[in-house]
Parts: C-alpha cells; sequence; structure tokens
C-alpha cells in the first residue's frame, strides 16, 4: 500500500504541472509560512483556502488570470475529495 500523500505534497505536484516540481514545492513552502506561518508538513485541508488565496496573485502574474484560476479551482477540486481511507470506510 502507498502511503497518503500530505495537503502540501498534493498542492505541490498540481502546482508542478505550471511551475515545474521544484518552485512548486517552493512556491507551497514560502507561501504557507508567509500566509499561514506553518510549515508545508503541517499544513491542513483547512488551510488550503488561505494558502490558494496566498498563491493566487504569484499564479496570475506567472500564468496569467484565467489559467491561474483554473489550476486553483482543480487544485480545491482534489482536495475536496475525501481521502482514500475515508472513501473506503
Amino acid at each position: 500500500m502507498g502511503e497518503e500523500r500530505s495537503t502540501a505534497e498534493i498542492i505541490a505536484a498540481s502546482l508542478a504541472t505550471c511551475l515545474g516540481p521544484n518552485t512548486a514545492r517552493t512556491a507551497v513552502r514560502t507561501f504557507a509560512d508567509r500566509a499561514l506561518a506553518r510549515r508545508p508538513e503541517d499544513l491542513t485541508r483547512a488551510d488550503v483556502p488561505a494558502l490558494l488565496d496566498a498563491l493566487r496573485p504569484m499564479l496570475r502574474t506567472l500564468l496569467g488570470q484565467d489559467p491561474a484560476d483554473l489550476v486553483l479551482a482543480e487544485i480545491r477540486a482534489r482536495l475536496a475529495e475525501p481521502p482514500a481511507r475515508a472513501r473506503r470506510a
């Protein structure tokens, strides 16, 4: 069985498609610290809205408004799904 990925890992993986893996991890780490004063490994699903709101201006600058909003919506949808263990119950 594979390990369940953390919230930060899921967000970074989603961002990696447009930013690259290293930049995506750095963005999650930087904005988790600046916006939430938390380490990426301590992020919970409840932190996602605030983190994505903090990432939005940077993503809009790098990707443009519509692509950035699409990426953020995809992350929200992905994290709205219950974790794999909860779905099997």
